[in-house]
């Protein structure tokens, strides 16, 4: 009996060695994919990533993401797209910087998704900033655990607002207004994941009134969108530099629903804003190189993992 384990043992370890990250010289050297759109027969992964020309890829059998950057003149704008798809069965989810304590300390985003191999992450909801400052925390939910129910109990117009976004395991995701939902009746429903932050920039395919003087400053923003179950578009928006300025929420917004979202919420920006590739930053310097995030956060939102 012990053989056999033991023999088991040595074919998973060679099966997982086996498995390899794979970049590539040239977009058009991405492997075909499946009809489904994801690898089949292969445990390998393949990327192609080019900072100077803002276009980076990926796909396995489990996720499929592009991320791509557009900069306008006027307004003078550098803006991120990434358009995430997970294998049916799986979503986004987060993983904290304090595992043992999540929201206790907090780390700083790249080396998060360095030490847990994510493929995409972003900054998300920054939770322990409003626990720290003794602000309500919203509804902090992580991998399945409540962290956190405390919210307002009416709508609010604020940055943040405290609405949330959930994430299924079955890949379900819904976007709700903070005092649509109780942290108890999320738990009670199996969720996986829950950010607050806000204010809520789609619903049901329509943008609400965000000419709020709070909604309509020019700000690095951060926003997740969903286009279906298990197909998202995250956006980071630039700002406070000299290739952007950044954008209203408005902005925001209007990226997101001509990107094909029907659903979407602000997560925290400003200087918390970041995106990752592989756990190196897409975003740029005001010299061209690569910028990275001095901010610690205490988890990531995350697709993927390599």
């Amino acid at each position: 009996m012990r053989f056999l384990t033991t023999l088991l043992l040595f074919f998973l370890f060679v099966s997982s060695a086996c498995a390899d990250l794979i970049a590539v010289s040239d977009p058009d050297q991405m492997p075909e994919t499946a009809d489904d759109g994801f690898l089949a027969g292969t445990d390998d992964a393949y990327y192609y990533k080019d900072h100077k020309a803002g276009i980076w890829l990926y796909v396995d059998a489990d996720t499929r993401l592009e991320i791509t950057r557009t900069q306008t003149q006027s307004p003078c704008l550098t803006y991120y797209l990434a358009d995430i798809v997970c294998r049916p069965g799986t979503t986004m989810y987060t993983r904290s910087w304090n595992q043992k304590r999540p929201g206790r300390t907090n780390g700083l985003p790249q080396e998060i998704a360095v030490r847990d191999h994510a493929v995409f992450a972003m900054s998300g909801d920054f939770y322990s900033y409003r626990i720290a400052h003794e602000r309500y925390p919203g509804i902090i939910i992580r991998n399945g655990k409540a962290i956190y129910k405390k919210t307002y109990s009416k709508y609010v117009r604020a940055v943040p607002n405290l609405a949330n976004i959930a994430f299924f395991s079955s890949g379900l995701t819904e976007v709700h207004e903070c005092d649509e939902v109780t942290g108890n009746e999320y738990i009670s429903r199996g969720v996986e994941e829950v950010l607050s932050f806000g204010p809520i920039l789609i619903r049901d395919g329509v943008i609400p009134n965000l000419q709020e003087e709070a909604y309509t400053h020019l700000e690095p923003r951060c926003a997740i969108g969903i286009v279906e179950r298990g197909h998202f578009m995250a956006l980071l928006v630039e700002g406070r530099k000299v290739h952007s300025d950044g954008a209203t929420l408005q902005t925001a917004a209007e990226i997101l629903l001509e990107a094909g979202c029907t659903d979407a919420l602000n997560l925290d920006g400003g200087n918390t804003a970041a995106m990752l590739f592989l756990g190196e930053s897409v975003q740029l310097t005001d010299e061209g190189g690569v910028f990275e995030n001095t901010r610690a956060i205490p988890d990531i939102l995350c697709a993927g993992k390599y």
